[in-house]
């Protein structure tokens, strides 16, 4: 029996195939987490820049770092 990959290896999947995306579209992908699960580690992958985060008015755009992106 497989196990589920952890929340980060998601995050980084997700992204692979989306470089850049809402939260929102995270969060509608993994209804598994949840939402503060989700936001959790996108604050912790920014803060060690495997991704930004940009901030807009009622929404928030995460986007792999260029180091990531050839990996």
């Amino acid at each position: 029996m497989s196990h589920p990959k952890p929340i980060t290896a998601r995050i980084l999947e997700f992204l692979r195939c989306s470089p850049e995306c809402e939260f929102e579209a995270l969060v509608t992908r993994y209804p598994e987490f949840t939402w503060n699960e989700l936001y959790l580690e996108v604050a912790r992958l920014s803060r060690v820049g495997q991704v930004k985060i940009t901030r807009g008015v009622g929404i928030f755009t995460i986007k792999q770092t260029p180091a990531l992106q050839g990996s």
